[in-house]
């Protein structure tokens, strides 16, 4: 029980300076952040070392979205690992790599029609109004699908509560994405969306038309989807534990892709043209990325990431080891899955061991499992006030089901005043 309170500490602090971090938003809002700070200066200092001394310093923004569970697929369809070490890769390659300001992450639950339009209709618009020069990124991973309407195709991202992989009822319509990044677009400096999921090219509207001369100093908004609107984005274990599309992303920001000129930054248009013939032959032409320019009237700009081995032998960013960066990935989902195996034959104490593990990592699952050990007494004493807190930790983390049994305990005064 020691040890379990000790965990408990450990990970409360980094709720209570979430939320802290983000006084400004409505409370609902304030569990998505995952981070909000100011490091326009490393950024400045990144540019300076690659001679960029005279380049217009913004903040740098992200929104990260991504589905890993899948509670009403059948059993083994459930949990979409590959995505779960995406949107982990994103989050701490965008902290520590890119020096980026803030990060949002809508994961799992989080991952709503609502959630998406508080941020890209009102809070990012607003910030990015009062930070000149700034760039915004969106990234999703998750499941998708197409659908042929006429002379169009309409492409849609599955939310957790989808029960098949076109679901008609339980899906956000690529559309409305689109619509949604309008106030953002016409905020920020510069804009680029990343997708991966299938079907993700019905998000493009015009076609990018080459590079741009003018560089990365000026406006732009493009969009690189990880397939076409008829084909699938894939995961290959050859290529990583992630997906293909972000494996490659990642791959070529370490500076295969920095190549015209080599100067230190990547661009929109070097990304593209090292991602689409690398994922194209990862997957044996089964997957092809495409690009747009998503920019009302055109982009004269365009987005940039910085070269990773560049700041790297300039000591200005830590080695990126893409192990060390899934925390909920691979391990995590090992011990989650060893732990529901160990409570199906009620061997509850070695049940909770691993629960536990997966919990250290952020997992939602598991913190909603150890909260449902403690609500129940199952391997340990019943605690309502234990199974309240995981349940809290577990809904942070954009567990559907921690935020249901929660809602039950207020609902039965269960280690709470009872609260309707």
């Amino acid at each position: 029980k020691t040890a379990f309170a000790l965990l408990a500490l450990a990970l409360y602090p980094l709720a209570r300076a979430t939320a802290q971090s983000a006084p400004s938003v409505p409370e609902q809002y304030k569990r998505l952040f995952f981070l909000r700070a100011d490091q326009r200066s490393r950024f400045e200092k990144a540019l300076n070392l690659v001679g960029k001394t005279g380049f217009p310093v913004g903040r740098s923004f992200a929104l990260i979205a991504g589905v890993t569970q899948y509670p009403n697929f059948p059993v083994l369809e459930r949990s979409l690992t590959p995505a779960a070490v995406d949107v982990e890769k994103l989050q701490g390659y965008l902290k520590d790599q890119e020096f980026f300001d803030e990060i949002v992450v809508l994961k799992d639950g989080a991952m709503t029609i609502p959630n998406l339009y508080y941020f890209l209709e009102n809070y990012f618009p607003d910030r990015l109004a009062h930070s000149p020069h700034s760039r915004f990124l969106l990234a999703y991973s998750g499941h998708g699908y197409s659908v042929k309407q006429g002379e169009t195709t309409r492409g849609y991202l599955l939310t957790s509560e989808a029960v098949s992989p076109t679901d008609p009822v339980n899906r956000v319509d690529l559309d409305v994405v689109r619509t949604m990044l309008g106030p953002v677009i016409d905020s920020a400096e510069k804009v680029l969306v990343l997708v991966n999921s299938c079907g993700s090219g019905a998000f493009l509207g015009r076609k990018g038309f080459g590079p741009n001369p003018l560089g990365p100093g000026e406006e732009g908004a493009h969009a690189i989807m990880a397939s076409s609107s008829k084909q699938q984005s894939l995961h290959l274990d050859i290529v990583g534990p992630g997906s293909v599309f972000f494996e490659k992303l990642f791959a070529g920001l370490g500076g295969p892709a920095d190549k015209s000129p080599a100067d230190g930054v990547v661009t929109y248009h070097e990304l593209y043209t090292y991602l689409r013939p690398e994922v194209v032959y990862a997957t044996n032409g089964d997957q092809t990325p495409v690009e747009g320019d998503i920019s009302p009237h055109g982009s004269v700009g365009e987005f940039f990431f910085l070269n990773r081995s560049r700041q790297l032998s300039f000591g200005n960013a830590p080695p990126w080891n893409p192990k060390d960066a899934v925390a909920f990935g691979v391990p995590a989902q090992d011990a989650l899955q060893k732990g529901r195996e160990a409570f199906k034959t009620k061997e509850y104490t070695e049940a909770i061991g691993l629960f536990a593990q997966a919990a250290v990592a952020g997992n939602g699952d598991a913190l909603k499992n150890l909260g449902y050990m403690y609500d129940l007494g199952l391997g340990v004493a019943r605690d309502y006030q234990q199974a309240r807190q995981w349940y809290e930790h577990g809904a942070a983390a954009g567990s559907a089901t921690a935020m249901n049994n929660l809602g039950f305990l207020y609902d039965y005064g269960h280690g709470v005043t009872q609260d309707y």
